[in-house]
């Protein structure tokens, strides 16, 4: 009987413990996946919007609307994504946005992770 509630004891633990790791894990995860995704999106369109003759961002709007554009195709989680425009100026090639996810852990209470850039074009 001691030996079965030891075991049972043990097992909860290791339970515990993993469900930890993968929370953590998960976390770190979107972390990296949205730092890179907003990164890669804000130096694409600021390098867009400076193309001589383009078309496509003639105005700040525009510039912002490519950006998130970008962005969606960036990332591939299922949590919910705000996106704050901090200061933009397509002329002179200025973006800086601030990017908020906010996904559900295992065990079901929710998390925001935040990333903030600014791009300027030399």
């Amino acid at each position: 009987m001691k030996q079965l509630i030891i075991v049972i004891g043990i097992s909860v633990i290791i339970m515990i413990v993993s469900m930890t790791l993968l929370s953590v894990q998960s976390k770190t995860d979107r972390m990296d996946e949205l730092y890179r995704a907003v990164s890669a999106a804000t130096k694409q369109t600021v390098a867009e919007s400076q193309i001589r003759g383009q078309e496509i961002i003639t105005s700040d709007k525009e510039m912002v609307a490519q950006f998130m554009q970008i962005l969606s195709t960036g990332i591939n989680s299922t949590g919910e994504v705000s996106i704050e425009v901090m200061g933009v100026n397509y002329q002179e090639g200025l973006l800086d946005v601030l990017v908020k996810e906010k996904f559900k852990y295992f065990n079901g209470k929710t998390d925001t992770i935040s990333v903030r850039k600014c791009a300027i074009y030399e």
